[in-house]
């Protein structure tokens, strides 16, 4: 009976002394990590919209940087980079309201938008919030006027129209006789553009270069035309053709060679050019010359549907890649993960990613003014062991943790930002080579641009 007894008893000891054993024995256990929380990077794309193929494209380049990231294992902490896209729909209203989107997403800084109208919005909305923005393509002098030395949110991996207005009016001056082509000198000029901060600062930088004074009213300028609006679907490219052919025809002397240059994007660029190549008075010798906007798959497929002497007429400039280790790494990665060469502005797009999440990494913060300062301390502005070769994120990263000052030099180039955001570039001549609508790069601008000054 006792037996019995002294058994139950003998069973509640063991199971309080099992909970007793039990209990200290859970509480040891270390709780499971929390997973890291990944560094947001937005972009604000033309993915679609009259941009969206460009958009499209250079997205290929920006999501391969990030990839390239995540690979060396992320940012500072290990911590995983997440790039959220929003479409700017290549219209500057929708790009603020973009960026807007991107900034309750609580993204760490900003990539793009392609073009200085959307740019220029989308600072609007970034700078009271201080996020910065890197943009791959938004050329317009403007911007980096108005951004505040040393403590501004806009920066830019391609070089400002500042250099690119001087580039057209040392060809347009000089003319260029090299590579190939043989484009006459031009004592005066026609001069096309959009209505907007791209085309209308690129249009001054140039007449100040070409013609001594930037509101155009030269006599070196003997005519001048904008679209109705800039807004594709009411542009009016025809009509506005036309108006420029006309004044053209009234204003230019046909005993001298004439430059026309016109300031646009893709589509609209070369139905203008077809337009006025099919209204232009005989008798009048002239070519054509343009920017980096017209530098497009959609400007190039337009064209085809134009006359044939166009191509024969036409140049136009834009920034260049670096002929450099790092190119040819970006390039070879392009083509394996995408199948297809990178297009214009590409290295400068995965710059603009890169080079943001390098100074995420140095800043040890998503702070948008932290980022924003280390964005000059990681392009080199004070120096550092200088990376040139296309080394890989995870070796940069490391010399950054380690403490060490850092020259991050990419694909597109030196990208030391100055105080108000820009870096310095090449750039190239190119010209269409045949009617399938391949490009050639013919020629490098002459570095005497840089001293250029009107005669």
């Amino acid at each position: 009976m006792t037996l019995v007894g002294g058994g139950r008893a003998a069973r509640v000891v063991l199971m309080v002394l099992v909970v007793v054993l039990l209990a200290p024995s859970s509480s040891c256990r270390p709780p499971a990590p929390e997973p890291l929380q990944p560094v947001k990077i937005g972009t604000v794309a033309s993915t679609s919209g009259a941009l969206g193929t460009f958009g499209t494209a250079l997205q290929k380049a920006v999501r391969l940087a990030v990839e390239q990231v995540n690979a060396a294992g992320g940012v500072f902490d290990g911590r995983p980079l997440e790039l959220v896209v929003e479409d700017s729909g290549s219209n500057p209203t929708q790009a603020a309201s973009a960026a807007q989107a991107l900034l309750a997403e609580g993204v760490a800084a900003i990539v793009g938008p392609e073009t200085s109208g959307q740019a220029a919005s989308v600072v609007e909305v970034l700078a009271p919030s201080q996020v910065p923005m890197v943009s791959c393509c938004a050329t317009s002098a403007e911007l980096s006027a108005n951004n505040a030395p040393s403590s501004g949110f806009f920066f830019r991996t391609a070089p400002s129209d500042a250099l690119q207005g001087k580039a057209l009016a040392f060809l347009a001056e000089r003319g260029i006789a090299e590579a190939g082509l043989n484009f006459a000198a031009c004592p005066q000029a026609a001069v096309f553009v959009r209505p907007d901060s791209y085309g209308e600062g690129f249009r001054d930088v140039f007449c100040a270069n070409y013609a001594g004074t930037d509101t155009c009213a030269a006599q070196k300028i003997v005519a001048t035309g904008t679209f109705a609006s800039a807004d594709p679907s009411q542009a009016d490219v025809d009509g506005a053709a036309t108006s420029f052919a006309q004044a053209i025809a009234s204003g230019a002397d046909f005993e001298q060679q004439l430059c026309i240059v016109f300031v646009t994007f893709g589509f609209e660029g070369a139905r203008l050019v077809g337009q006025l190549e099919r209204q232009l008075p005989a008798g009048l010798a002239y070519h054509y010359l343009t920017g980096d906007g017209a530098q497009e798959s959609a400007f190039l497929r337009e064209l085809a549907n134009a006359p044939s002497t166009v191509r024969a007429r036409l140049i136009g400039t834009v920034p260049f890649h670096a002929e450099s280790p790092a190119y040819d790494q970006f390039e070879n990665a392009f083509v394996a993960r995408h199948g297809e060469p990178p297009g214009a502005y590409a290295a400068q797009a995965f710059d603009a990613l890169f080079v943001s999440a390098l100074a995420v990494t140095h800043a040890r913060s998503t702070a948008g003014v932290d980022v924003r300062n280390a964005l000059f301390t990681v392009s080199g502005r004070e120096g550092g062991v200088r990376f040139e070769d296309g080394n890989f994120f995870g070796e940069i990263a490391a010399r950054i943790l380690d403490g060490d000052a850092v020259d991050y030099v990419g694909p597109s180039g030196e990208l030391t930002f100055s105080d108000v955001g820009d870096v310095q570039g090449d750039y190239v001549v190119w010209q269409v080579e045949d009617r399938a609508g391949a490009l050639a790069f013919v020629d490098k601008v002459p570095l005497a641009v840089a001293t250029f000054n009107p005669q």
